[in-house]
């Protein structure tokens, strides 16, 4: 593993740890996040730093749709995003598929559902927002003129 790739994870895991802080409560947050990895990470029986780079690599994309307003239409635009937003957009799109997650669990247990079904049978909401966003910037391609 090079530094980089060590650098990243950690960025990974400590964004995601700030998104879930609530209150300050930092050693909760870190329990839960912890809990729901290591129990992905026995069923897959993968070390935990490449279940977060597979995480990242599976919810990965590099391009996002917005809606502008330009001459009083409403146009959907691509735009290429940089890694900084990148990983906003995975962890926006895990955490808004837990959170529609309706069952009577913990927290924990819903975050393990989702990273198991991301990491082995692609049929999670998360991803289903990541081909949605494709799907966006592919049908709005012919916009793209509208960026500058």
């Amino acid at each position: 593993m090079t530094i980089t790739t060590f650098s990243f994870q950690t960025s990974l895991y400590s964004k995601l740890l700030g998104a879930l802080i609530k209150k300050g409560q930092k050693l909760k947050a870190k329990k839960i996040i912890d809990n729901a990895f290591a129990q992905v990470a026995f069923k897959l029986k993968i070390p935990f730093n490449r279940l977060i780079l597979k995480l990242f690599i599976t919810l990965n994309t590099f391009v996002e749709t917005k809606t502008l307003l330009l001459k009083r239409r409403l146009y959907t635009i691509p735009f290429s995003i940089n890694l900084k937003r990148r990983i906003h957009l995975v962890l926006k799109w895990l955490l808004k598929a837990i959170l529609e997650n309706n069952k009577k669990i913990s927290f924990s247990e819903k975050l393990a559902i989702e990273l198991y079904s991301i990491l082995q049978s692609k049929r999670s909401k998360a991803v289903k927002y990541k081909t949605l966003n494709n799907k966006q910037a592919i049908l709005n391609r012919s916009n793209i003129h509208y960026r500058w």
